[in-house]
């Protein structure tokens, strides 16, 4: 457990009041009594579907080609490309013996065309090399039997991928006809940094976010994992942020439970924990606690666990960040007493993260 998860904690284990666990658990106890910043929710089979987290469903899968896939450079505009018609030395610009492929070839222009002898202007930008080998082969047979063409790219200046975040050298880096992977864009801005996620490694291609999971790659070999880039992709490594809930109260072993990447559901998390404690906790009042997003108001989620399906269903509850799950014993009344000792201890909570800078 890390500073902020232990200090985040003790704000909870080290409140008196709430080890009281004396939430009400009934509706009709709770009618009225909320304060104005505290939303109350009952999970039922009708809603509990709808707090499935969206963002952990998204990340299970990149759908960018592994690196496995056939890999394909296209030409683009500040290519530079090398163009040789074997024995025809007055198609080839004048090289002379000193002269390297790079100082005698032709730059593809801001239109994505170039010129050559004879046959005017082509186009090359969003072609292979071979498929602007065959049009010259094609359109100079009007003026040459077989011609043997032989086409490449000298420099490769159009294309690029970008790298940020939690790399040790953020920066751009070319992209050639040799397969660049994501692993290998990393390792080329200087490696993951010490405080890296690589869990949640995005890809933007083409106006989308794709989720990567480099960790998987790292660690099973998976092909998902590591990615092909292609020119135009931007590379995010995340800064690895607080990723526990906490499960307390009547709990058999209460404190913190990492979420991980695949995340983790409201039943695996009280099992986690050890479990409800036997004759003492309430399965009427288990509680998660969430700071709604971008708001000051507090979500009340109350799950009634007194049937065993009620466990099944709470696997479809998915813990949050920061969220704080509540075990209570046989309820009293003092509803608004109780929330509010328990609130500051939550906002105490994302002051220390603002603090620790996680947000």
């Amino acid at each position: 457990m890390n500073i902020l998860s232990t200090l985040s904690l003790a704000f909870f284990v080290g409140c008196a009041p709430i080890s009281r666990s004396d939430f009400p658990v009934r509706a009709e106890d709770q009618v009225g009594s909320a304060l104005e910043n505290v939303i109350i929710t009952r999970l039922s089979a009708q809603n509990i579907g709808s707090y499935r987290n969206a963002q952990q469903l998204a990340h299970q899968q990149s759908t960018l080609p592994p690196a496995t896939d056939r890999w394909q450079y296209f030409v683009g505009p500040g290519d530079v490309l090398s163009i040789i018609v074997w024995d025809h030395p007055e198609l080839t610009l004048p090289a002379g013996p000193e002269r390297t492929q790079l100082e005698s070839g032709i730059t593809v222009d801001a239109n994505g065309e170039i010129f050559y002898p004879y046959i005017d202007r082509i186009r090359a930008a969003g072609r292979t090399v071979g498929e602007i080998q065959a049009e010259l082969r094609e359109r100079l047979l009007e003026f040459i039997p077989d011609p043997q063409i032989d086409v490449k790219v000298a420099a490769f200046n159009s294309q690029k991928v970008i790298v940020t975040g939690a790399v040790t050298n953020p920066g751009s880096i070319t992209v050639s006809n040799v397969p660049l992977t994501l692993i290998e864009a990393i390792n080329d801005s200087g490696g993951l940094g010490a405080n890296a996620n690589s869990n949640h490694v995005t890809v933007q291609r083409a106006g989308q976010t794709y989720y990567v999971h480099l960790t998987a790659f790292l660690n099973d070999g998976r092909a998902d994992g590591n990615p092909a880039l292609r020119g135009g992709d931007i590379i995010n490594v995340p800064v690895f942020e607080n990723n526990n809930a906490y499960v307390l109260g009547q709990i058999e072993n209460p404190g913190s439970v990492d979420l991980g990447f695949d995340g983790v559901n409201l039943t695996e998390a009280i099992a986690l924990r050890g479990g409800l404690v036997e004759n003492a906790a309430d399965a009427r009042g288990i509680f998660v606690f969430r700071r709604a997003s971008g708001s000051s108001k507090i979500n009340v989620f109350q799950l009634d666990a007194t049937t065993p399906m009620a466990f099944v269903l709470a696997t479809q509850f998915t813990l949050q960040p920061q969220d704080v799950v509540y075990v209570v014993t046989d309820p009293a009344a003092q509803w608004n007493a109780v929330i509010a000792t328990l609130l500051p201890s939550i906002s105490a909570i994302r002051a220390v993260q603002v603090i620790d800078g996680d947000l």
